[in-house]
């Protein structure tokens, strides 16, 4: 066999080699799982959605009539750590009436934006009682 015969068919065996190699990568690609439907045909949350904040409220302000920022001092932290949570919405409905420490449970997930920071949806806030020791 001449060189240039044998070029020839290393350059056709090269191209079969790719082309087999493309036609693999198509079809026998890996996939994520598929979402598994369930008896009721209704989503399904694997992940909490919410977030729990146990903390003393320092200061907070409105902004834009829009947003309510609100600046927490979070329990069993260094007295320099505090927690800044931008609120979609005026909350301060929620936190009227109740003092002390207080769990908020807002959505993880931001819900709006201010500037490009997100807004979360404020889902809950509770006030701790502490009952006196006998």
């Amino acid at each position: 066999m001449s060189e240039n015969l044998r070029n020839a068919l290393k350059c056709v065996r090269f191209c079969l080699i790719i082309a087999l190699a493309l036609l693999c990568v198509r079809e026998l690609h890996c996939s994520t799982t598929h979402p598994r439907p369930n008896i009721l045909g209704v989503n399904e949350t694997y992940q909490n959605p919410n977030t729990y904040l146990l903390a003393l409220p320092v200061e907070g302000q409105i902004i834009d009539e829009r947003f309510t920022n609100i600046r927490f001092a979070p329990y069993n932290a260094a007295a320099l750590f505090d927690e800044s949570i931008l609120f979609c919405g005026d909350v301060t409905d929620e936190f009227k009436g109740k003092n002390g420490t207080l769990v908020i449970t807002y959505l993880t997930q931001a819900s709006g934006m201010y500037r490009g920071i997100g807004c979360h949806k404020l889902v809950s806030v509770f006030e701790l009682k502490y009952s006196e020791e006998k």
